[in-house]
């Protein structure tokens, strides 16, 4: 969901476009506002006057990238229903679903490739579950929606596992986009650099094993 060009120069998409580029670097809770005022190159008064506090910036920085990426989930889980026509839908189709709207919205994004994929794995890791007030409902009907579809695919799956499931799947992805630098230094590249589309396979691959595995009740 890209800043339109005619809107990037305005005080406000500044202010946002610089907080991302910073929180995606180092995380939410270390940057400091008069780091993003200083590199959105305003005073502090303009993000209390557009957004009233750091915590409300974060809020809309959130609520810019997490809306877009559930409400795509939730539209290729509505394909997928319709596909299916009621009968269960494989796993691994409704892992696709529920992870590729994060690597598409990246492929989307104003930063370079392996910035934005930093971004939204902190987006995901840290702020993930601290929701704006506005955006609770959007995801609580996703994750509604999707768990009856992994215990439709999954008999054995009470309500609790599968959005445990999903918990689980959500961070590995949060955790392979924020920290996929950090394994190639650590193995000294032995680890190599797998493309975007390569890595979703595998995760979704680990994840469907998780998902399906017939383990202990939480």
């Amino acid at each position: 969901m890209k800043i339109l060009t005619e809107e990037r120069h305005t005080t406000r998409a500044r202010i946002l476009v610089s907080a991302e580029a910073l929180f995606a670097e180092r995380g939410f809770e270390v940057v400091s506002l008069r780091e993003i005022t200083g590199a959105a190159g305003v005073n502090v008064a303009a993000v209390n006057y557009h957004f009233g506090s750091k915590e409300k910036l974060i809020d809309a920085v959130v609520t810019r990238h997490l809306v877009p990426v559930n409400e795509e989930r939730l539209s290729q889980l509505d394909k997928l229903e319709k596909q299916f026509s009621g009968a269960p839908i494989p796993v691994e189709e409704i892992l696709k679903a529920f992870l590729s709207p994060v690597l598409q919205h990246i492929a989307s994004g104003e930063m370079s490739e392996d910035l934005f994929k930093k971004f939204m794995g902190r987006l995901i890791g840290e702020r993930g579950y601290s929701l704006p007030v506005g955006t609770c409902s959007l995801f609580a009907v996703m994750a509604g929606r999707f768990a009856a579809a992994f215990q439709r695919a999954v008999p054995q799956l009470d309500e609790k596992s599968a959005l445990w499931r999903m918990h689980f799947s959500f961070g590995v992805m949060a955790h392979t986009l924020t920290n996929g630098e950090t394994l190639r230094q650590l193995s000294d590249g032995r680890s190599g650099n797998p493309s975007t589309e390569t890595l979703l396979g595998n995760i979704i691959d680990f994840c469907r094993a998780g998902i399906e595995f017939e383990g202990r009740e939480l």
